[in-house]
């Protein structure tokens, strides 16, 4: 079996490639992974088809070595195409962030396509075409973007595509290919192309057809991977928790002068407002029963064995914020209360990103920051804008950390 992975970033090197390499370790699993580049800037970590380790602590370093094929999407489209006519290709990885599963009008004659959806359809119909239509030659997709229902999503964006591309192969593609639901947890703070490092909690859960289990039976390793019927609960449990907790510290601490998440969380003013967001605004929103969860990824972020970089975590940070922040305050909203502390983490954003903090960590899509360079607020929600703009104009008048000491008060 051969499984296609979108994306090489450190999060997939050292969540799934290392479980895919438990697995056939194992004896459960029995495959490579080709790694697909579909983003045209140049990557962080240089991709390659070689062995790296994945480092968990000291006492366990695990050689990984599925990988055995790179292509760049926008190097050599034609090998793309060779891929997905694979007779051995099975599952598609993936991990776009939140920004990556987008349903928008797209060139479908390009080579590549812009967006990751439109990519995938393309290469589903060549291998829609090159078996002639055989039910058996579907996929299966386990996105690991943290979108809600985000292979549902995925799903609604390929078959809008595959629509234009020919209606016969539209049906093929909705009966015979499968996207699964899933959530993804393990913090995996940096690496380079020989090593990468992460923590030894790990966690993915998966939802959809139980065939998945059969394809990918990583629970038979004795992995932590859990075959549910609804991972709704969760994902928002996690989402608006620890990549909730990643994305405000992200938008907020390094002006504060934190570089890292262990940092931030050891900060005096900056774990404050962590710990005050988490059990003021998150907490409220969720069952009881989350308190637990929420004091232990604390304790994961102020870890001192993971260095995880602010800036890194920036990477695509308005969708983000919109994915992962956002929700709460819609939550606090229809309970009558507001969200500060959210908000604010958005006043940061929007404010770095014009320019007006310093040497703030921007890593976003060149059009969200123009926009935001032109006074274009980033979202459609007026009341949004509103209590946005209020912290916008607290920040300017108060600075920074005066502003944050108010809010957290």
């Amino acid at each position: 079996m051969r499984i296609l992975q979108i994306g090489g970033g450190n999060f997939l090197r050292g969540f799934a490639d290392w479980m895919i390499q438990k697995g056939n370790d194992a004896g459960v699993l029995d495959t490579g992974v080709v790694v697909l580049k579909v983003t045209p800037r140049p990557s962080r970590v240089p991709l390659r088809a070689a062995p790296f380790r994945v480092v968990l602590d000291e006492h366990d370093v695990t050689r990984v070595d599925v990988i055995d094929e790179v292509v760049d999407a926008y190097a050599d489209w034609d090998r793309c195409l060779a891929v997905a006519r694979g007779d051995d290709l099975r599952l598609v990885l993936s991990n776009t962030t939140e920004a990556g599963i987008v349903a928008v009008d797209d060139d479908l004659s390009a080579r590549p396509p812009e967006t990751f959806p439109a990519k995938m359809a393309v290469l589903l119909h060549e291998r829609w075409r090159h078996f002639r239509g055989d039910p058996a030659r579907g996929l299966s997709f386990l996105p690991c973007e943290l979108n809600e229902d985000n292979g549902q999503l995925l799903r609604a964006a390929v078959l809008r595509h595959a629509a234009v591309l020919d209606p016969a192969f539209a049906a093929w593609a909705g009966a015979h290919c499968r996207f699964y639901d899933t959530i993804v947890d393990r913090i995996v703070p940096g690496g380079d192309a020989e090593e990468v490092r992460g923590e030894r909690y790990a966690h993915w859960a998966i939802a959809g057809d139980p065939r998945i289990r059969d394809e990918f039976p990583l629970d038979r390793a004795g992995l932590p991977v859990e075959f549910l019927a609804d991972i709704g609960p969760y994902r928002v449990k996690k989402v608006r928790v620890l990549n909730g907790s990643h994305t405000a510290l992200a938008a907020v601490a390094p002006l504060l002068g934190c570089v890292t998440v262990n940092q931030a969380v050891g900060h005096p003013l900056a774990g404050e407002y962590l710990r005050r967001l988490l059990d003021t605004e998150v907490l409220p929103t969720l069952p009881a029963g989350a308190g637990p969860f929420a004091a232990a990824t604390v304790d994961r972020l102020a870890s001192p064995a993971l260095e995880h970089r602010l800036a890194d975590i920036a990477l695509n940070a308005i969708a983000k914020w919109h994915t992962r922040n956002f929700p709460v305050v819609r939550d606090r909203w229809a309970a009558g209360e507001r969200a500060p502390l959210s908000v604010f983490a958005l006043a940061c954003l929007v404010l770095g990103y014009a320019g007006e903090l310093g040497d703030y960590p921007v890593r976003d899509d060149e059009e969200v920051v123009a926009r935001i360079r032109d006074g274009v607020f980033p979202f459609g929600d007026a009341r949004l804008a509103e209590e946005t703009a209020d912290h916008v104009r607290a920040i300017r008048a108060a600075g920074l950390e005066a502003a944050l000491e108010k809010v957290i008060r």
